[in-house]
């Protein structure tokens, strides 16, 4: 998410570091990155599972990350539709498999559904709204898509079971998890932080993680590589200021987050 402050508690979503210098920019990069950037860079054309996360535009102009779950249907972050003071916006378009300003195929959004729960725990202060420690837990929408162009990738899987089962996933695979996007350092080019760990599943339906993300990254996809194929389990929501990193790791939302509305979606 780019352009506006958006805040969870203490945790900052989005920071303008345009106006700082060079050497300040890398020192903060490098201590949100756990002290080392461990991202690769996904060669263009992307093949599966990579051509289904793409980049959300939201009609303010501000950008996401996002992936396609079902032919009409992508999951992101909650918050990248708060990119207009005191109101909601709305997404423009998804663009799957975005590379340089080209893409895979173009999808109009149509609509986003949240959580009523996210909705009520929003805060507005000025141009900056709080989402208050109540709805942090629901940071994750599901994104209604057309297609205008180009050719559909096949969806990632998304899991679809309950907490314990998504434990006992989490469990076989050693806690090592993939994580996806757009970041602010080359929002053009699809990189990824391939087996960074998850450190804990939390009560909430939230988790904690150490893939390396940036702002532009909200959104993007935490999956895990089960015998079925790529599996998402979470959306990336937030991360500490870099001189609090080490008080906290990053945040994902579960897919257990999701609205009821969603599975009925799904179910169609």
């Amino acid at each position: 998410m780019r352009g506006v402050s958006v805040l969870i508690g203490c945790l900052l979503l989005s920071t303008n570091i345009w106006a700082q210098d060079d050497a300040q920019v890398q020192k903060e990069r490098q201590a949100l990155f756990f002290g080392r950037d461990d991202r690769v860079n996904i060669p263009a054309p992307y093949a599966a599972p990579y051509n289904a996360i793409g980049r959300l535009e939201v009609k303010s102009g501000g950008t996401c990350t996002a992936t396609l779950i079902a032919p009409d249907l992508a999951i992101t972050a909650a918050h990248c539709f708060l990119m207009l003071p005191r109101k909601i916006d709305a997404g423009r378009w998804f663009m799957a498999g975005f590379h340089d300003g080209k893409y895979q195929a173009r999808y109009q959004v149509t609509g986003q559904v949240f959580h009523p729960r996210f909705r009520q725990g929003l805060k507005y202060k000025g141009d900056d709204v709080y989402i208050q420690p109540s709805a942090a837990p629901y940071d994750i929408a599901l994104i209604k898509l057309k297609l205008k162009d180009g050719v559909a990738p096949a969806p990632m899987g998304l899991f679809s079971g309950n907490r314990q089962q998504l434990m006992q996933t989490i469990l076989r695979q050693n806690q090592q998890i993939n994580q996806g996007g757009y970041a602010e350092d080359h929002d053009t080019i699809l990189s990824a932080h391939l087996g960074c760990s998850l450190t804990q599943l939390r009560s909430n339906g939230t988790i904690y993680h150490r893939c390396d993300t940036l702002s532009g990254d909200s959104g993007s996809p935490i999956w895990v590589d089960l015998p079925i194929g790529p599996t998402l389990i979470a959306v990336q929501s937030s991360a500490p200021d870099w001189f609090n990193r080490k008080l906290a790791d990053n945040v994902g939302v579960t897919v257990l987050q999701l609205p009821t509305e969603a599975s009925k979606l799904l179910a169609r």
